[in-house]
């Protein structure tokens, strides 16, 4: 009988080590691939918008501390921006029928997410975190303006004409909070609420208003047109920034490896 008991603390030494062994932190990696739908929409860009990274997760005893780094995209559609004001005397007023002003705005950008994650049980856990970054704003536009008469007759005429892509970047910060639910040893999927916080730009055009206006001396340009600016030499208008926080839906998929 003495022969054997010398194993009995042989087994409590190696259970011990055993479970020290689980509870140790341990590093996990996952590609995440989201969908998004904002629940407001602002500044001409779509409901939608779509998010990837890689996550590089920290067990820790209260859960798990993750570090992603991805990429946010959300795009907008092409719109017609309306003329505002009227041409200063003594121009000649605009000619609505033969001016346009084209613009489009989409975010983008790289993303870090921080985040926390804890379990309810075997298949459900919570999430809180921070996405830092992804939120540059490009407002695109360009613009062709014209008084009524524009003929080179007509001592009163003339032409705008102007364009640009202005970013808004800086580092914003958009907090998220949701669930998981784990489908599989190497797959889960997610549902999250995002505070999208980002500074929209909008460019002012004021119609008639360039440094000078003189007939285009190209000899093969037509002689019978008015008189027509420098491009973008507009003084007077204006590149307003308006901070945004909206709320979006996100779903995700997460593959772990």
């Amino acid at each position: 009988m003495r022969r054997h008991l010398p194993i009995i603390p042989c087994l409590a030494l190696a259970l011990a080590a055993t479970a020290l062994r689980a509870e140790e932190p341990a590093v996990t990696r996952d590609f995440k691939l989201r969908t998004g739908y904002g629940l407001v929409t602002k500044d001409k860009l779509r409901p939608s918008s779509l998010s990837l990274g890689f996550n590089f997760a920290y067990r820790i005893p209260a859960g798990k501390v993750g570090l992603e780094v991805g990429y946010f995209y959300k795009a907008g559609d092409q719109y017609i921006e309306p003329v505002h004001g009227l041409a200063p005397a003594p121009l000649s007023p605009v000619n609505l029928d033969r001016s346009g002003d084209s613009r489009r705005n989409t975010i983008e950008g790289l993303a870090l997410r921080l985040s926390f994650e804890r379990k309810f049980d075997e298949d459900w856990s919570w999430q809180a975190g921070l996405m830092v970054g992804g939120t540059q704003f490009k407002h695109e536009y360009v613009g062709d303006m014209q008084g009524q008469d524009w003929t080179a007759a007509n001592p009163d005429s003339w032409r705008d004409t102007y364009s640009g892509t202005p970013v808004s970047g800086g580092v914003k910060v958009s907090p998220y909070a949701g669930v998981i639910y784990r489908v599989g040893d190497h797959s889960s999927i997610e549902l999250n609420i995002l505070l999208l916080n980002y500074s929209a730009l909008d460019y002012l055009h004021r119609p008639g208003t360039a440094t000078s206006y003189a007939l285009d001396t190209d000899p093969y340009s037509d002689p019978t047109v008015g008189r027509i600016s420098p491009h973008n030499a507009f003084p007077g208008d204006t590149l307003t920034k308006s901070n945004r926080v909206i709320p979006h839906v996100e779903f995700g998929y997460t593959f772990h490896f």
